[in-house]
C-alpha cells in the first residue's frame, strides 16, 4: 500500500478509532519521462539559426510534452553577442524565503501557490558560429508529474494574447462591451478557452496594461498598441 493511503487510527475512549490520513511523500522522489513524437525532442548537436529559433522549438516540445517553459542564464561575448543560455522547466529551482517576506505591515502579497520543486530538466546552447546555437546538454526526465494534454493550453508559457483577442477586444470596447464579456465572445467564437490561446486573467492583464500606456494619448495610439 502506498504511503499516500496509510492511515492511521486515533482511538478514543469507546475503543472507536478515527481514520487520519498521513503525510503524502512528495512526488520529487520520483522520474518522469514526457512522451511526445520522437521528431520533437531535443538532441544533442542540433544547430539553430538564433536564439528566436532555439526558443521556439524548446517551447514546442514543452508544449506537446505538457510541462512549462521558462529562459535561465546566459552569458555574453563583450556584453552583445550571447555565447551561451539555458532553457529549462518552470518548475527548476526552488522560491527563495526572501521572496516570501512581506516587505511590511501595510502591503499586501498576492496568494501565489508554490510551484518549483528543484526540476532539472533543460536545454543548455552554446554559440557555434555566426548567430548558430548547438545543443551541448540535454536532461529529459523531470521530478513532477506531467500535465495532462486537456489542461495544456494553460500552462502560463504556451498563453499568449493573439493578434485577434487583440482586434476583438479593441471592437468590444468600441461598443462598450467589456472585457470579460469581450472574453465570452472569443471563447464562442474560437470553440472554447483552448481555442482563445490566453485565459480571462491574460486578457484583463493585457487591457490593464495598454490602458496604463495610453492613459494619456489618442485613440490613434491605442489602435496603434494593439
Amino acid at each position: 500500500m502506498e504511503s499516500s493511503n496509510i492511515m492511521q487510527m486515533q482511538m478514543n475512549g469507546e475503543g472507536f478509532g478515527t481514520p487520519i490520513k498521513k503525510a503524502s511523500v512528495p512526488l520529487s522522489c520520483s522520474s518522469f519521462t514526457p512522451e511526445c513524437e520522437d521528431n520533437l525532442k531535443p538532441k544533442l548537436g542540433m544547430t539553430f539559426e538564433g536564439l528566436a529559433a532555439v526558443e521556439k522549438f524548446y517551447k514546442n516540445y514543452a508544449h506537446e510534452s505538457g510541462f512549462g517553459v521558462r529562459g535561465g542564464q546566459q552569458k555574453k561575448l563583450d556584453k552583445e553577442v550571447v555565447r551561451t543560455k539555458r532553457y529549462m522547466c518552470n518548475r527548476e529551482g526552488f522560491k527563495s524565503e526572501k521572496a516570501k517576506e512581506v516587505a511590511g505591515p501595510s502591503k499586501k502579497m498576492r496568494k501565489n501557490t508554490a510551484t518549483r520543486c528543484g526540476c532539472d530538466a533543460h536545454i543548455f546552447v552554446k554559440l557555434c558560429g555566426n548567430d548558430t546555437y548547438k545543443i551541448e546538454s540535454w536532461v529529459e526526465q523531470h521530478n513532477h508529474g506531467i500535465v495532462s494534454p486537456d489542461k495544456r493550453h494553460l500552462i502560463r508559457s504556451n498563453r499568449q494574447v493573439s493578434e485577434r483577442a487583440k482586434n476583438a477586444l479593441y471592437t468590444c470596447h468600441r461598443a462598450s462591451i467589456g472585457t470579460c464579456q469581450a472574453y465570452r465572445f472569443l471563447q464562442v467564437s474560437e470553440g472554447g478557452i483552448d481555442g482563445v490561446g490566453c485565459t480571462k486573467r491574460d486578457f484583463q492583464n493585457y487591457y490593464c496594461d495598454l490602458t496604463y500606456k495610453t492613459r494619456n494619448a489618442d485613440a490613434q495610439m491605442f489602435v496603434a498598441q494593439l
